[in-house]
């Protein structure tokens, strides 16, 4: 085919970043320096429009996703060390800022100061430019004040620890998606029982797990631009210091993950042993009926109220169940010969740890599936627009599904060790221990007893049904 053109000359596409000028407020955006620098180095960029000279922090996932691949390539060990293993460069930019490699940049160039600035660097770098910047100082510039609030909203949210901790994690409200950025801790702790069952769960751990994952994903492709070395198996290849930074990482990560747990439980104790002593400060002994009518109908209340929460039925049910395996253990351990009672339940809540985690790994596998089907069909090509849509459906149905059972594993062990310590305090004499756990025992009842108002029964109470069912045929 011919053409009337000449021939074009074409240049090799090399990896950018954008900035935006904090003189002028031109959006600019500037090569990567080669060999690239290290995350959190400070370059210094002259803008186009203005000539003024800025500071900004460099850090590789600022490359736009279509050049990541050419920035991988500027720092590309030499082809003798690429014969030791294959480089494999993650696409595409952090969805979740960390502390140490924020979203975005913006506020820290706008102070000029660095992403691991001090609180005492960042308020000097605010003085020194209010001074400079100031409204009534620069009199004939139109675009002094608006200069002066950036340099204002870049200090309050950095001099803030909570703030600059969301700013490094999701950017600034006027960087945000529609509907602005979404914390996954947030969102999880909505989603499955909301505030009003915090006293009663604490804080999911799980919801911050998969955060951390999100924001973990991209140093596990490599760090500061350099690309992953893998073997001939793909595992990748780690230098003596990077393992054992990582293993330090790790024991960290574990001791903190440990005692976030243990204040978790602590708190809950605390709370668990406040509301029971509802009933035993003021019953006479376990057979006291108005004190265990009064106790009923507090629990019922309760149970009324949270059920309107999101997953609040489930929860409920799944709590209750704890609740009440718990305290049966403890009366009959107690109340029985040689406590065989309390063996005999120890089994019971023993398979029902074993069954639960086998639900929660079938339900990951068939989310699992409907991704795999997905990506098949999209390869072959034959996915229509209503068939994906339809696989998306339930994909999200399943993913919510493996996400609560998940969820439910975690509560439940919680509250497992909770009730634990409230039962078997050795500081608390043993007929106040038996009254905790026959109010206990009523709670948990209150709470299984709850059903949804459309009189749907949850998908929970029916696999507890059948187990009761079952265990009771096997007993008989």
């Amino acid at each position: 085919m011919s053409t009337s053109y000449p021939t074009i000359q074409s240049r090799p596409v090399y990896p950018h970043v954008q900035a935006s000028c904090s003189s002028c407020h031109y959006q600019v955006e500037f090569p990567v320096p080669s060999p690239p620098p290290r995350p959190n180095t400070l370059l210094r960029v002259q803008c186009f429009n203005c000539n003024a000279v800025f500071n900004h922090a460099f850090y590789p996932t600022q490359v736009p996703g279509h050049y990541a691949s050419q920035a991988a390539e500027s720092s590309r060990p030499s082809s003798s060390q690429q014969q030791s293993g294959n480089a494999n460069v993650r696409k595409g930019g952090r969805r979740i800022g960390t502390q140490e490699r924020p979203l975005e940049t913006g506020y820290y160039d706008i102070l000029g100061v660095t992403v691991d600035a001090t609180s005492d660097e960042i308020k000097k770098a605010y003085r020194r430019l209010a001074i400079k910047h100031h409204p009534d100082k620069n009199r004939d510039d139109p675009n002094a004040e608006e200069r002066f609030k950036e340099i204002a909203i870049a200090y309050q949210t950095l001099s803030d620890p909570a703030l600059r901790s969301k700013y490094n994690e999701f950017g600034s409200k006027e960087s945000a998606p529609d509907g602005g950025f979404v914390d996954p801790e947030e969102v999880f702790g909505a989603i499955f029982g909301g505030d009003r069952f915090v006293p009663i769960i604490g804080h999911l751990s799980l919801a911050k797990d998969m955060k951390t994952a999100l924001q973990e994903a991209e140093d596990l492709e490599g760090q500061s631009g350099q690309p992953v070395q893998r073997d001939a198996k793909g595992k990748e290849i780690l230098s003596p210091e990077e393992k054992a930074r990582r293993d330090e990482k790790a024991r960290k990560a574990s001791a903190e993950k440990a005692a976030a747990r243990e204040e978790r439980v602590e708190k809950l104790v605390e709370n668990m042993v406040r509301k029971l002593s509802i009933f035993t400060e003021s019953a006479t002994g376990p057979d006291d009926k108005d004190v265990a009518d009064s106790w009923n109908t507090i629990c019922g209340l309760e149970a009324e109220e949270l059920k309107g929460e999101s997953y609040g039925v489930d929860l409920l049910h799944a709590v209750g169940f704890v609740y009440v395996s718990k305290a049966k253990h403890f009366l009959a351990t107690n109340q029985t010969f040689l406590g065989v009672g309390g063996w005999l339940h120890n089994v019971q809540g023993k398979y029902h740890v074993f069954s639960e985690t086998v639900s929660t790994l079938r339900a990951a596998i068939e989310l699992k599936a409907v991704f795999d089907q997905i990506q098949a069909a999209e390869q072959s090509g034959t996915l229509s627009p209503e068939d994906k849509k339809r696989l998306e459906e339930q994909a999200a149905e399943k993913g919510l599904q493996a996400l609560f059972k998940g969820t439910k594993l975690e509560v439940e062990s919680v509250l497992r060790e909770t009730c634990d310590r409230v039962l078997e305090d050795p500081s608390v004499p043993r007929e106040k221990a038996v009254l905790r756990a026959i109010a206990l025992q009523m709670l948990g009842h209150a709470f299984m007893n709850v059903r949804k108002d459309a009189d749907e029964e949850s998908e929970y109470v029916r696999i507890e049904t059948k187990k009761s069912k079952a265990q009771a045929q096997a007993a008989a």
